[in-house]
């Protein structure tokens, strides 16, 4: 049978639902209310250096290509302690992450479903089950399911955004006094935005041919994230809130003058899939690597390259993980947390080994700048999600032998 690979529109679809995620609900009107009209700024800033930072993974897959993505590039920089330290953060991210993710798809389902005696947890378990049937599927399906899925909400947020500039506020588009803390507030809660450029490096074994793929997926995804930002980030700064009905959210505002009262399911529908393709690809990813650093049952692929075992395993996880969230055992809060620090610390892992890695004054200026952001984004997570990241950490050194050097080793 002939291996069906991805193409630069269907990786540009894999990664563009993920990027774009929760954080194009959430984002625009946060921002605005803490930076003001200076918000618009600090977004532009932030999809430059969006854009630097998905093209340092770019080139980082194209020269070391392996399913192991960053881990790969960290062993070739640092060794293979190195390789097993960011396989332990993306993996650990991965656990905790997904099914927070579907939790907030499954929350708007939630809100539009006044009076349901189905709970959020339901919505969300029957998303994972979606989920779990794409994935077993081809990774060109799961390609094409993205693709769709992102170009949808793409489409959706556009159309909202240039409908409701008629609805936009009187008078000059910046008001008030620039200040400088709101500022930087404002760029660190948009760090947030740039998370998921680094698992291109996941796929790299799945394209066609990776120095012309890759960077042309790089460059749809990168002008489509983009604009779609933009046009919700500055909708949500501008529309004037006066010429609808009070208390609705601002992402529903700015939908309203297209959809009218269905303005609120589109925002459901729109978060639902933008969370499902940011499931499909961090968990795509983490069976890839799972599968490419084991050996025995869960190193096992079919004929067309599924790992299959590896996806059981993740799902065997996710489920667990369910399970706590029904009994209020553990909150969504404390799971993004906890996968929100573990997948910094893997970009860490990624552009650390980038800087060792390529050559060059520019690729070098802009890991350290990167470096940066990302470390300060990290130190602000809460002293328990630190501890717990140090302490995971420091066990992984205790444990981990240098002596010890094979690609096959059960995680």
């Amino acid at each position: 049978m002939k291996e069906k690979k991805l193409g630069s529109l269907l990786l540009s679809g894999l990664m563009t639902g993920p990027i774009l995620g929760s954080g194009v609900i959430l984002l625009p009107p946060m921002v605005h209310e803490i930076a003001g009209d200076y918000a618009i700024f600090a977004w532009l800033f932030m999809m430059g250096a969006g854009f630097l930072f998905a093209w340092i993974f770019a080139i980082l897959s194209i020269q070391y290509p392996n399913d192991a993505g960053i881990a790969y590039a960290a062993e070739k920089a640092f060794g293979i302690r190195a390789k097993k330290l960011a396989v332990l953060y993306f993996i650990t991210a991965a656990s905790f992450g997904p099914a927070a993710v579907l939790m907030t798809a499954g929350q708007y389902i939630h809100s539009i479903a006044a009076g349901s005696a189905v709970s959020t947890e339901v919505y969300s378990l029957l998303l994972f089950i979606i989920c779990l049937v794409v994935l077993c599927f081809r990774i060109s399906f799961v390609g094409k399911v993205s693709f769709v899925f992102s170009s949808a909400a793409a489409v959706l947020l556009l159309g909202g955004s240039f409908t409701s500039i008629p609805f936009f506020r009187e008078g000059p588009l910046i008001e008030g006094a620039f200040r400088l803390a709101d500022f930087g507030h404002g760029l660190l809660l948009l760090f947030w935005a740039l998370v998921g450029w680094e698992m291109i490096g996941n796929y790299s074994m799945e394209v066609k041919d990776r120095r012309k793929v890759i960077p042309r997926a790089v460059v749809i995804s990168g002008l489509t994230v983009t604009l779609v930002y933009l046009a919700i980030a500055g909708a949500a700064q501008w529309i004037d809130p006066g010429r609808f009905q009070s208390g609705q959210l601002k992402l529903t505002l700015i939908l309203t003058p297209l959809f009218g009262p269905y303005a609120l399911a589109v925002i459901a529908a729109v978060t639902s899939v933008l969370c499902m393709s940011t499931y499909l690809l961090v968990v795509g990813g983490a069976a890839r690597l799972i599968s490419s650093q084991t050996a025995g049952v869960l190193a096992y692929r079919t004929k067309d390259d599924r790992p299959i075992a590896a996806l059981g395993l993740i799902f065997a996880v996710h489920a667990s993980v369910f399970v706590c969230l029904f009994f209020h055992a553990v909150n969504v809060d404390t799971l993004v947390a906890i996968a929100n620090a573990f997948f910094i610390c893997h970009s860490l892992c990624g552009l650390l080994a980038a800087y060792r890695l390529l050559g060059g004054f520019v690729y070098k200026a802009i890991c350290v700048f990167l470096i940066g952001c990302f470390s300060l984004l990290l130190l602000f997570s809460s002293l328990p999600i630190l501890c717990f990241v140090m302490f995971v950490t420091a066990i992984f050194a205790l444990r981990s032998s240098p002596l010890k050097d094979t690609r096959y080793e059960q995680l």
